[in-house]
């Protein structure tokens, strides 16, 4: 049996033990002023990044897939991508010195597990440039960087998004395999190997 593994996976490494573990990245000094700080549109955020967490949690706990937690996850993502949508449109993407450190991770969420492919694609230029001014985390530009990557059928460059293949683990194809541990500390991720065993200790048997 070969599954695909991306629903689960995000919530993990977005889990904040997880990113405190992670060494930081060394992006560059912003070039231009930082955006006020909008408290509203980050308390926003962080609602709907708990709600987008919530819905998956059934899953995590080793449930069956209900179809009514399908229909209830596909409803909240669709509804978390128009609004994130409109605030891209409108402001631009949000990052921490917009909505502070956790409505970025809430932001995060929602493009991550957005059903628009389109509007993911979209939006990863506006993640890098924000990596490099330091005001996105290198782990979200690359795992929404793979996860294009992956959806577009091309190999992967930081090694996040993996596959369940006969009940375990396997990592997608990774292009330049050899330097995929280089790639990951330049965005500020552990090297693969740990990486897997983040997954094993996490989910163990408990594969949805």
């Amino acid at each position: 049996m070969h599954r695909s593994f991306a629903l689960a996976l995000t919530l993990v490494l977005a889990a904040p033990a997880i990113v405190a573990a992670q060494s930081a990245a060394t992006p560059s000094t912003p070039s231009t002023p930082a955006p006020a700080r909008d408290e509203a549109l980050r308390a926003a955020l962080i609602s709907r990044g708990r709600e987008d967490q919530a819905v998956r949690e059934v899953f995590l706990a080793g449930h069956h897939q209900d179809t009514t937690d399908l229909r209830r996850m596909a409803d909240v993502d669709a509804d978390n991508t128009n609004f994130l949508k409109k605030v891209v449109a409108e402001r631009g993407w949000p990052g921490q010195s917009m909505v502070g450190k956790d409505g970025a991770q809430a932001a995060f969420l929602i493009v991550q597990h957005s059903p628009d492919t389109a509007f993911q694609a979209k939006v990863l230029p506006l993640l890098e440039k924000g990596f490099a001014a330091g005001d996105v985390e290198g782990q979200h530009y690359a795992l929404l960087a793979d996860r294009v990557a992956v959806q577009r059928g091309q190999p992967q460059l930081y090694g996040t998004q993996a596959s369940v293949v006969h009940g375990r683990f396997v990592l997608n194809p990774i292009a330049d395999s050899a330097n995929v541990d280089a790639r990951r500390a330049k965005v500020g991720m552990p090297p693969v190997a740990a990486y897997m065993r983040i997954l094993d200790s996490v989910y163990g048997t408990r594969v949805p």
